[in-house]
């Protein structure tokens, strides 16, 4: 997908072609182009692993990179100084551990003030969500396993055994006592909860995303794309064999329709560099001059 022909890459984490193509038409009425496509990775590591290599490196020097994802430092190290005309990383700043994420906003923010500082450059810009935890406050029930492990990620080498980690997570949050609390499930309720409920609150974080994204693509010249470095699994059958097997989250080469495909939404901004830098720097003044939620933007 680095390879693809854009003047900005939007990639927003995790994200379902199918749920994504039932929501976007609000956000982007004058998309140029929508479609599936089959990302060759089910999980972030596999997707960076796959889609550098050496031909795709010498198209980098040139890109500007904001990313909230740590599991790509963690991947990449040193190396992404090196690959991309600059490199941001905005979880390093303003990782919310309360929730386990860097919250859209943020992520908005900074790509707006990297925009401004780095005008004509392309740039990539990725974002956390949809993936989980769920940023909304009504989904703050269901965050416990999602929260523990994200904020283990950020500090921790994403290569080590999962199951390791998750045997800790589970220590640690029966430690702190939700069995006694009397919600037994709570450990696993990422999984065990219906997956109408999961799937809701996916779905409003990727709304959540898209409202900024879509600014983003109102302020951008020239071939914007989004799309995403893989999907998520809410259960579905992980073959068509007759065996009791299903696939939740998104692990490391698992190739099931739900975990590849992947949306590809192209947003044609036919304005010159100019109008959008001043519409870039009316908003930047704008979010100095307005609260923002927790008031911690503005940095």
């Amino acid at each position: 997908m680095l390879s693809l022909d854009w003047d900005h890459l939007i990639v927003l984490d995790a994200c379902r072609c199918d749920i994504f193509e039932h929501v976007y038409r609000k956000f982007f009425p004058s998309a140029t182009e929508f479609k599936c496509i089959t990302s060759p990775a089910s999980s972030t590591m596999e997707f960076v692993r796959k889609n550098l290599d050496d031909n795709i490196e010498k198209k980098l020097k040139d890109v500007v990179f904001v990313n909230s994802n740590p599991v790509i430092d963690h991947e990449l190290g040193a190396r992404l100084k090196k690959l991309f005309c600059k490199y941001i990383s905005v979880w390093r700043d303003y990782w919310d551990s309360e929730i386990g994420t860097v919250r859209p906003e943020v992520t908005y923010y900074v790509a707006l003030r990297t925009y401004v500082k780095n005008p004509g450059k392309r740039m990539i810009i990725w974002f956390l969500q949809p993936h989980y935890p769920y940023v909304d406050k009504r989904f703050n029930h269901i965050n416990a396993l999602g929260r523990e492990f994200m904020n283990r990620a950020l500090h921790h080498d994403t290569s080590s055994n999962n199951l390791l980690t998750l045997a800790k997570i589970v220590k640690n949050l029966l430690r702190k006592g939700y069995l006694c609390a009397g919600i037994p499930d709570k450990i696993c309720e990422y999984v065990h909860r219906t997956p109408s409920e999961i799937i809701k609150a996916y779905i409003v974080n990727l709304l959540s995303v898209l409202y900024y994204v879509k600014k983003l693509t109102e302020i951008f010249p020239g071939k914007i794309v989004v799309t995403s470095d893989h999907g998520e699994a809410f259960g579905e059958p992980l073959s068509k064999l007759a065996l009791p097997l299903r696939i939740y989250g998104h692990p490391s080469r698992t190739r099931v329709s739900s975990l590849i495909q992947v949306p590809y939404l192209i947003v044609e901004n036919n304005i010159s560099q100019y109008e959008a830098l001043r519409k870039a720097l009316r908003r930047l003044i704008h979010l100095f001059t307005t609260q923002t939620r927790g008031g911690e933007v503005q940095r």
